[in-house]
């Protein structure tokens, strides 16, 4: 634990702590904060009897330590006027005026983790292969009730997961709300349980999906790049 340093990200603020902890062994976490695996190993979360965290899943931890080759720590601070404290501190305004309030923290490259597609994507069909992935990160804020857009391009494995609030990440067959076919809700503390994409012939192929904040939402996007 010693040598284990947290480091601050490029969107760690007044709205939520957040912290890289790489390589922690027995790194002690001391108030409710998001835990997330984003190696492909096991991390292990606990007091006098440690769990396992699977690769790309999350918990809340409120007390006790935190083991694992690469964790992403995010702690959320009150939740009173997060858009106003958003947009004070500049986050993007995705949709500009006239569209969905969808605001976006700076991204941050965390670096990189070995992937197989196989694996990840749960793809039996594809050969076992570990390749590089780099690793960016950032926050997101919609308010209660927002629709953040139904789209289906991604060059990347994405997952995200929610830090305060309720929302869900909705599945279409078409790029219309009455198409919905899947309702994956998340809770804080929760991140979707499988990337939405498969792979075919090399690309990374979605269906037509969206998150949707059933209250005032943040969430964390996770990108996994090819390197």
């Amino acid at each position: 634990m010693e040598n284990t340093i947290a480091e601050k990200l490029n969107f760690d603020s007044e709205l939520a702590t957040v912290a890289l902890i790489r390589d922690a062994v027995d790194f002690p976490i001391t108030e409710r904060t998001v835990i997330v695996n984003l190696a492909q190993t096991d991390a292990f979360t606990g007091t006098t009897q440690l769990a396992p965290l699977p690769p790309l899943s999350s918990t809340i931890l409120v007390k006790g330590v935190v083991t694992g080759e690469l964790i992403l720590a995010v702690a959320a601070a009150s939740e009173d006027e997060q858009e106003r404290r958003a947009r004070a501190i500049g986050w993007h305004d995705f949709y500009g005026e006239g569209g969905p309030v969808l605001l976006k923290s700076p991204q941050a490259v965390i670096g990189t983790v070995l992937i197989d597609r196989r694996t990840v994507l749960h793809q039996p069909a594809l050969p076992s292969r570990p390749e590089r992935f780099t690793v960016k990160a950032n926050l997101w804020f919609s308010p209660a009730g927002t629709d953040c857009g139904i789209h289906n391009v991604h060059p990347f494995i994405e997952v995200h997961t929610q830090i305060s609030g309720l929302g869900r990440m909705q599945k279409f067959d078409e790029k219309t709300h009455r198409s919905l076919y899947e309702d994956q809700m998340l809770s804080p503390g929760t991140t979707n349980p499988i990337p939405f994409c498969v792979d075919v012939e090399g690309t990374f192929t979605y269906p037509w999906h969206q998150y949707r904040a059933d209250s005032d939402c943040l969430w964390l996007a996770l990108e996994f790049h090819a390197a």
